[in-house]
């Protein structure tokens, strides 16, 4: 189950079927686009840096915009 704080990115998806593991993707591309500071620690916290930097630079999902600040964001770590 995912952080309550977190439930106003889903408003689409019923948030109690959400699994942080078997939808790590949708839920990264969520929070990586729309996601604010607390949102994103979250993130950061629950999936290696790694994978969300694979994941910021290869969804169709994420805006040009936000690849660009993710790129800076992860090229730090």
């Amino acid at each position: 189950m995912l952080a309550a704080h977190l439930q106003k990115y889903f408003w689409d998806t019923d948030f109690s079927l959400l699994d942080s593991k078997k939808h790590e993707k949708y839920i990264a591309e969520r929070i990586l686009e729309l996601g604010d500071e607390k949102a994103a620690r979250w993130l950061m916290k629950e999936y290696p840096a790694s994978r969300l930097k694979k994941i910021s630079a290869n969804s169709r999902q994420i805006s040009p915009k936000s690849k660009i600040f993710w790129k800076l964001i992860f090229s730090k770590k």
